[in-house]
């Protein structure tokens, strides 16, 4: 049996897949949980709202010990990435507004998937605005397969949607996270220069930490040629893709 469902929270669409005998009633009852979970961390974190929590921190008018201890644990996970990557994660804007962006919406998301083992599922998907993680057997001989989305479909919003290419997880790799224009266009600043991210039009990274693939995703594009031999030093499989003259062009990892 598979079913799925999807919903919108955080401001953000999110996608349910999952295999095996399930009841409806269960995975709505699942479901308003994970929904009241995002919807949290949205009211904490989201930089479009002049009241989060994120937003105040930001603007001085208040300090990490007053705010909500995840608000300390994202800003600790951001200063890990960026010492990772050698700079190219930063959760502080060329403007110096606290932006962290980057990670919160997987580590929302780490943070309110222990729900989906309730269900019960012989194995699962959840898929969020290009980030993907799944655990359990998938529908095809045991593992998922996952399409990585055109990046040329940002600049027209007439177009179908499209992949330009497939990836599996539930072997190996069990997370997969994608940065770039195909979601937003001119989001991500090269650190070196304050200015928006040229080097790719989109990173998809896959490995098993959905937080840290997010996190090196957003810094290969920001970061280019030189974050992309880091990532790939530390073990993670990468795709990167170019659009030049309208043409995708894509380099990916041996063990993509």
């Amino acid at each position: 049996m598979s079913l799925s469902r999807t919903s919108t929270a955080m401001a953000m669409d999110f996608r349910l897949e999952a295999e095996g005998d399930v009841a409806p009633e269960s995975l709505d009852a699942v479901m308003t949980h994970v929904e009241s979970d995002l919807r949290w961390a949205d009211e904490v974190f989201s930089t479009y709202r002049s009241e989060s929590w994120i937003s105040r921190l930001s603007r001085g008018e208040c300090g990490v010990a007053d705010a909500p201890p995840a608000v300390a644990e994202v800003m600790d996970l951001c200063e890990r990435f960026r010492d990772e990557t050698g700079g190219a994660f930063d959760a502080r804007s060329p403007s110096g507004a606290i932006d962290p962006t980057g990670i919160v919406k997987t580590w929302a998301m780490e943070r309110a998937r222990w729900r989906w083992g309730l269900l019960g599922a012989s194995g699962w998907l959840w898929g969020c605005a290009g980030d993907v993680v799944v655990q359990g057997r998938g529908p095809v001989e045991g593992v998922w397969r996952v399409g990585i989305a055109d990046p040329r479909a940002a600049h027209d919003a007439s177009a179908d949607p499209a992949v330009v290419s497939t990836t599996t997880l539930g072997t190996t790799a069990t997370a997969l996270a994608t940065s770039g224009e195909a979601h937003r266009a001119g989001h991500i600043w090269d650190p070196r220069t304050g200015a928006p991210a040229r080097h790719y039009a989109q990173v998809s990274v896959r490995g098993t930490d959905l937080l840290a693939c997010d996190a090196w995703a957003t810094a290969i594009v920001a970061g280019g040629k030189r974050t992309l031999r880091l990532a790939l030093d530390a073990g993670f499989d990468v795709l990167v893709l170019r659009v030049l003259e309208g043409k995708v062009h894509s380099q990916q990892s041996p063990g993509w």
